[in-house]
């Protein structure tokens, strides 16, 4: 019965292992396997499949149809996330909207000329109706995008999913519209978290969060170079 139950283990863990090496080859963008499909392909029962599956928490499950792999949060939304669990109540509010402003570096990054007009939101994220994170949103005017991005980063929508395509994290001194927005004395240092994201397959939109340092307290690692 130990060797037996030993195997058993074993087997549903090389299940697992091979699943997370052909997830990180990003076999399954489109579809991830029924239960059926993966017992035919591995050889093994059904029992052994979900023991597997059940370990992969980066795969949602969809009964009869597969299941779909669940982008990486960014940055901002694993910590919206956090604060939802303690139990903090988040709210926004869009602060500004600019639709043809200009800026070459960010104009680059989306791939555009440097003198294409951009159209630019800036939201306050408030938690417990106290300003946390101040959000710019820098997107092409040809951009289709599905919404207000503030609102679905606050309320976890995943339809269409945002993923991330790079992202910082460093420490700023903002000028005085960030500052005021986030109610903080001018020069005072804050978090910045600039990320590039793709939104429905084929839009992007470039991110600025200012998040205050001073509301919770956090833990940031910083490697060299």
């Amino acid at each position: 019965m130990q060797t037996e139950k030993s195997s058993r283990s074993t087997l549903w863990a090389s299940v697992l292992s091979d699943l997370q090496a052909r997830i990180e080859a990003d076999e399954f963008i489109d579809r991830f396997p029924t239960d059926r499909e993966l017992m035919i392909h591995y050889g093994v029962s059904r029992h052994t499949v979900r023991e597997a599956v059940r370990r992969l928490d980066t795969v949602d499950r969809r009964p009869r149809r597969g299941g779909r792999i669940r982008p990486v949060p960014t940055a901002l939304e694993a910590l919206m996330k956090t604060l939802r669990v303690l139990g903090v109540r988040m709210t926004t509010s869009t602060a500004d909207i600019a639709l043809h402003r200009t800026d070459s570096d960010v104009a680059g990054v989306l791939g555009a000329d440097g003198v294409t007009p951009l159209l630019v939101t800036t939201a306050v994220l408030c938690a417990d109706d106290r300003p946390l994170v101040a959000l710019e949103t820098w997107q092409l005017l040809s951009a289709s995008l599905p919404g207000d991005l503030a609102q679905r980063i606050l309320h976890e929508q995943p339809d269409p999913p945002v993923v991330p395509i790079t992202q910082t994290t460093t420490p700023v001194t903002p000028g005085a519209g960030i500052c005021g927005l986030l109610g903080l004395p001018e020069g005072r240092a804050v978090f910045c978290i600039e990320a590039l994201l793709r939104v429905n397959d084929t839009a992007t939109v470039w991110q600025r969060a200012f998040v205050r340092p001073d509301r919770y307290p956090c833990l940031l690692q910083f490697t060299a170079g």
